[in-house]
């Protein structure tokens, strides 16, 4: 704390979990255009895109915990936040009960912008 190196030694460590993230196969991505989309960093922000999330929830929080074992990491669950968008209610009511976050059921900050699930 108070180091100027620290955000900079943070998110090299941080690069490490964001590459085993990418490069696990069961964690799904979603597609937008020709892009695959799994994940997004800015600084100590994360925010997942999951094209399966039932499935790839799981495989995640393993991934994350074990990172966590290695690096010390952990995610504080109080200040992460589940962002649902699926038009399937009874997937979207099983995984809330899966996931250990709030649960942002309309909108959610990221970056200062507002996200919601209205489509315009």
């Amino acid at each position: 704390q108070g180091c100027p190196l620290t955000p900079l030694l943070f998110n090299i460590v941080l690069e490490v979990l964001a590459r085993a993230i990418r490069q696990e196969k069961e964690i799904k991505e979603i597609q937008i255009g020709k892009e695959e989309l799994k994940l997004s960093l800015f600084a100590d922000y994360m925010i997942l895109y999951l094209g399966d999330p039932k499935n790839s929830t799981k495989r995640l929080l393993e991934l994350i915990e074990d990172f966590g074992k290695v690096a010390g990491y952990k995610i504080n669950a109080q200040k992460s936040t589940a962002f649902v968008y699926t038009d399937n209610a009874m997937a979207e009511e099983e995984l809330l009960r899966s996931i250990p976050f709030t649960i942002a059921t309309k909108t959610i900050k990221y970056l200062g912008i507002n996200l919601t699930k209205d489509v315009k």
